[in-house]
């Protein structure tokens, strides 16, 4: 009887339990059920990309709109997907193949009811968040109109195309972008001429993510009175700015900002490599200012943070070029040679100052004493404060007694300890004595019990 209890109340738990498992697999649909479509969005499956976004923005979510792209599928080519609310892309390794390629964001006014473009349609009128998983081939492009943030957010997406923001009718919109383990390479359908540009107020930070062929992988022309902050860890760019048609400008790296505006980039890890033969074309591995003829003379505040980086940093100001490519001033531009071991320190008058550790000050030398150790001193760097060098300890010198007392520290000399007699070996003799005298009784004591034995038995 108590194991058919057992037995029923474990089925009614089972059974509440059917209704939470299936909730948590809703949204996440089996390859199988795809069919023909590729994309999967609230209860629906759709032949493109291109075709969910538009259902997305129709559908005008209150939440985060949630998109899934069957494994490795071809979801088609994609030209101006309009985006206008938080939204989540999980990619599963499918690609974007033709187009653009590009999310299109806070550029043209739509109309949600149609999903088409429209006179009488809305600009972005909200803050939004996009985040793209494991989708390759994607972009993000827009012509800001409105002084909404946007908030991009991109993992693991292979050869993407780029990420491309420009404010038109504002200076003020906020575009914060993050990516983390991407690539761009020209040679896989990426754009050849620019990977990220942004020319807004935000904060971007790349890391692990690898450039490969592009004129200028990081391209910043800050043109708003804002401040951006820029931060690249262990990120890769391989035979970038080779193309001689961006000769005045092409740099792997590239910041410049205009007047009253403010950009702080801080490289940490970055590595900068060129194939044998390659070479960049001549604005090194990470350039700041605007060289060109027709830059402003005057250009805003760049600062540069850099550590555990091997790069040539290039400092122009504005007409280092005439209108035909070719060096007019060599004053105008400063090559700094940077090792992996320097490091680079944010300046707002100079962009940076060169700390090649070689300005060393003794910290916590420390003499040794009778009743102290002593420590040579850590070298330290005076301009960072790194530590080049750890100090060591020094042994305790000796006391120096003068007349009972220790010079040095006023200890009392120990007194002499009192002589111990030498031995003369009477112990032993004595200790001997004592061993025969048991070994005889013993043996005195086996005879007379033999003795009695032998009696018994007669």
């Amino acid at each position: 009887m108590k194991n058919r209890i057992w037995i029923l109340l474990a089925l009614i738990m089972t059974l509440a339990f059917v209704p939470l498992l299936a909730g948590e697999a809703e949204g996440k649909p089996d390859d199988d059920s795809f069919g023909l479509n590729t994309v999967y969005y609230n209860g629906k499956y759709y032949p493109t990309l291109k075709e969910a976004l538009t259902a997305v923005y129709m559908s005008k979510p209150a939440g985060v709109a949630e998109l899934y792209c069957k494994t490795g599928a071809d979801v088609g080519p994609l030209t101006h997907g309009h985006v206008a609310d938080d939204i989540i892309i999980y990619g599963n390794g499918a690609r974007v193949s033709g187009g653009e390629y590009d999310m299109e964001i806070d550029t043209y006014m739509f109309d949600r009811n149609t999903g088409n473009q429209s006179e009488t349609g809305s600009f972005l009128d909200k803050d939004i968040t996009v985040k793209v998983y494991d989708l390759n081939g994607i972009a993000a492009w827009g012509q800001r109109n409105t002084n909404h943030t946007i908030n991009l957010y991109f993992e693991n997406c292979k050869n993407m195309n780029r990420i491309y923001f420009t404010n038109t009718a504002n200076d003020k919109g906020r575009i914060n972008v993050t990516l983390s383990g991407c690539s761009f390479d020209a040679n896989q359908g990426s754009n050849a001429n620019t990977s990220v540009y942004s020319n807004a107020p935000g904060d971007i930070l790349i890391s692990d993510t690898t450039f490969t062929d592009i004129a200028v992988g990081l391209n910043i022309n800050h043109k708003s009175a804002g401040v951006q902050n820029i931060t690249l860890e262990n990120c890769t760019f391989t035979d970038c700015a080779l193309s001689a048609s961006t000769k005045t400008y092409g740099a792997p790296v590239r910041i410049v900002a205009r007047l009253g505006a403010t950009t702080n980039l801080t490289v940490e890890g970055a590595k900068f490599h060129y194939s044998a033969g390659n070479q960049n074309v001549g604005n090194g591995d990470v350039l700041i200012g605007d060289g060109r003829y027709d830059a402003p003379e005057k250009q805003g505040t760049v600062t540069l943070q850099m550590t555990d980086t091997e790069a040539d940093v290039v400092v122009q100001k504005a007409m280092y070029y005439d209108e035909a490519g070719n060096v007019t001033d060599p004053q105008k531009a400063q090559t700094t040679v940077v090792s992996r071991s320097d490091m680079l320190i944010a300046d707002t008058d100079n962009h940076f100052i060169l700390d090649c550790h070689d300005q060393i000050s003794l910290v916590g030398e420390k003499q040794a004493t009778c009743i102290a150790e002593g420590y040579t001193g850590d070298r330290v760097c005076s301009v960072c404060g790194m530590v080049v060098e750890k100090g060591k300890s020094i042994p305790k010198t000796e006391h120096n007694f003068q007349n009972g007392v220790c010079t040095m520290c006023g200890m009392a000399q120990p007194s002499e300890p009192a002589a111990v007699p030498p031995r003369t070996g009477e112990g032993n003799q004595r200790t001997l004595w004592l061993a025969l005298l048991l070994v005889s009784g013993a043996c005195l004591a086996a005879a007379v019990l033999a003795r009695r034995k032998g009696r018994h038995q007669a």
